[in-house]
């Protein structure tokens, strides 16, 4: 007797990955006290598995043909970003072009400072929306109507027929793409979340057809901060110096958004809050939470944190 296997899975390299980009850089070098630099990046990622292989994480809707399906944005892929950074010498001080002959004692108070400004902005990453789709769902065989378990009446006769729902499916392959609804915008501004994906602009396929959202499609919440540092040196003698420095990041506190949940619901089904193939989904079919823009990017210091401001002093000899 053969061995009857549930799933085999196969691993490939045969995904692809382009990167192309525009980088443009301005500089302006030190001089009265002030220097300026930017950079500039336009730029498009676009293949058919993210950089890696469909089934390691980036699983293929049809696993025979990548591209017919699977050709999108790559999770990387950031089409605008933007950095400035500036620095400047106050000209404040003994031997600078305001308090030139100030006392010591004032010099050492008002003169030597420096401050400096760094800004970075970039639009979103992009948002893989998919739906849970299990492997068989039931048809009614008196409406049509498509339900998640099989029914049977009270004399123990079947009223439902399986049928393929998720083409190619399995262990690994039970999240799939929905439909797009034709004229619904996929955003929402809702006034008291920044940022929501619609999951009524999405629909669920046809059993044994594929979702025709293409991979990536959509565009998460951008990510833009300012940071400030301010700086002085105090010198004790030739050799000996103290330097304080205070560096303030994100100084305005902008909200910056980590992308939302987007795995819509298994909601097929007849009864409550659920849905047939093709009608909209609404929030409660989605799961509740779907694409509402519900936590910021980082907790941590660096690009995407909320404001934090930290001292320090260092003796330098």
């Amino acid at each position: 007797m053969s061995p009857k296997f549930a799933q085999v899975d196969v691993k490939t390299s045969g995904g692809t990955d382009h990167y192309n980009a525009l980088q443009t850089q301005l500089q302006r070098r030190f001089a009265k006290g002030l220097t300026i630099g930017g950079q500039y990046t336009w730029s498009h990622s676009i293949g058919n598995a993210s950089g890696g292989a469909p089934g390691e994480g980036q699983t293929a809707q049809n696993p025979f043909d990548f591209n017919a399906l699977d050709r999108g944005n790559n999770a990387n892929d950031v089409r605008h970003n933007i950095n400035i950074t500036a620095l400047y010498e106050l000209p404040f001080g003994r031997g600078r072009q305001f308090m030139r002959q100030v006392n010591p004692v004032v010099d050492g108070i008002l003169g030597g400072w420096q401050i400096g400004g760094v800004l970075n902005a970039r639009t979103g990453l992009p948002i893989d929306v998919t739906i849970d789709r299990p492997d068989i769902v039931y048809r009614v065989n008196s409406t049509g109507q498509y339900v998640a378990a099989p029914i049977v009446d009270a004399g123990g006769q079947v009223l439902t027929t399986a049928v393929v729902n998720n083409p190619y499916g399995g262990a690994f392959r039970s999240n799939r793409r929905p439909n797009v609804v034709a004229g619904v915008n996929p955003y929402l501004d809702t006034g008291d979340r920044k940022y929501m994906i619609n999951p009524a602009a999405f629909s669920i396929p046809t059993p044994g057809q594929y979702g025709n959202l293409a991979r990536a499609a959509l565009i998460g919440p951008g990510l833009s901060q300012f940071d400030l540092t301010l700086d002085k040196r105090f010198r004790i003698n030739e050799r000996i110096n103290l330097l304080f420095r205070g560096e303030f990041y994100n100084l305005f506190n902008h909200t910056n958004f980590a992308a939302p949940p987007v795995r819509l619901s298994n909601a097929l089904g007849t009864g409550t809050n659920q849905l047939q193939p093709g009608q909209s989904y609404t929030l409660a079919a989605a799961g509740g939470t779907v694409g509402i823009g519900n936590a910021t990017v980082t907790k941590d210091v660096c690009l995407g944190a909320a404001r934090q401001i930290q001292f320090s002093l260092r003796i330098n000899f």
